[in-house]
C-alpha cells in the first residue's frame, strides 16, 4: 500500500507531500497506481521549478519507493500559485484512493 502524508500549516495550506512504499496492484515496473502518484508529485515539482522558479524539497529514492515534496517559505503570487499546485495535487491523489482505495491510504497532520 503507498502511504501518503500531506502536512498542512496552521492557515491550512498545504506544506508538504510524501508518499512511501508500493501499492501492491501490479508487479514492479507495471503499477499504474504507482505510477500515477509519482506523475503527480513528479509533476507539482517541475511546476514550481520550470513555472514558478521555485526551488522546493524534492527527494526521490527509487530504491525505497519514496517521495516527497516541500514547500520553502513563499509570499504573495508565488504563494498563491504554490497553494493551487498543491491543492491540485492533493485532489488528484484523493481521486487515485477513492478510485483504489486498497492501494492508497492518505493521512493528513497539521505541521
Amino acid at each position: 500500500m503507498i502511504k501518503i502524508i500531506i502536512e498542512r500549516e496552521d492557515d491550512d495550506r498545504i506544506k508538504s507531500i510524501s508518499s512511501s512504499g508500493h501499492s501492491g496492484y501490479s508487479s514492479q515496473g507495471s503499477d499504474i497506481v504507482c505510477a500515477s502518484v509519482s506523475v503527480l508529485l513528479q509533476n507539482a515539482q517541475k511546476t514550481f521549478e520550470e513555472i514558478l522558479n521555485v526551488d522546493t524539497f524534492f527527494t526521490l529514492d527509487e530504491n525505497k519507493p519514496s517521495l516527497s515534496i516541500t514547500l520553502p517559505t513563499l509570499s504573495g503570487e508565488k504563494l498563491k500559485f504554490a497553494d493551487l499546485i498543491m491543492k491540485s495535487t492533493v485532489n488528484g491523489l484523493y481521486d487515485l484512493m477513492d478510485t483504489f482505495p486498497k492501494y492508497i491510504n492518505i493521512k493528513e497532520k497539521r505541521k
